[in-house]
């Protein structure tokens, strides 16, 4: 290799490595759910009035959120200013929003319910993104 084509094969590499960094990950719980699908997947139920699917993959997606956070507990994580652990914060408000939106399928809200798990589904992405 002479000291030409060295310079072109390190922005090569430099390029398929951001190109490798783009590629579209899903996020999937230790037990095998991919938890953001899922609860998009329950708001595109709920919100065609199918309350009976949307409530069982708002249970699914719960089920796997719980299972995550016993497999990875966020208790040392980082801490913002306000002292709370920004993760653990966003899985709790996920799954109040995700006990409202089942308390709101069961009620035949489909509406009420579809925008609870939206809600839910920013907070896990607030989550992910911390």
């Amino acid at each position: 290799m002479n000291n030409r084509s060295t310079p072109a094969l390190l922005l090569v590499l430099a390029g398929l490595t951001a190109l490798g960094g783009c590629a579209e990950t899903r996020k999937v719980s230790p037990s095998g759910v991919a938890i953001e699908k899922t609860l998009k997947d329950a708001e595109k139920d709920a919100r065609s009035g199918n309350e009976t699917k949307a409530l069982k993959e708002i249970d699914t997606a719960e089920k796997a959120l719980i299972e995550e956070d016993k497999k990875k507990p966020y208790s040392q994580g980082y801490k913002s200013w306000s002292g709370e652990d920004v993760k653990s914060k966003a899985d709790a408000d996920a799954i109040r929003e995700l006990d409202r939106a089942r308390r709101d399928a069961k009620g035949k809200m489909a509406g009420d319910a579809a925008d609870d798990v939206k809600k839910a589904i920013k907070d896990v992405e607030v989550k992910e993104a911390n």
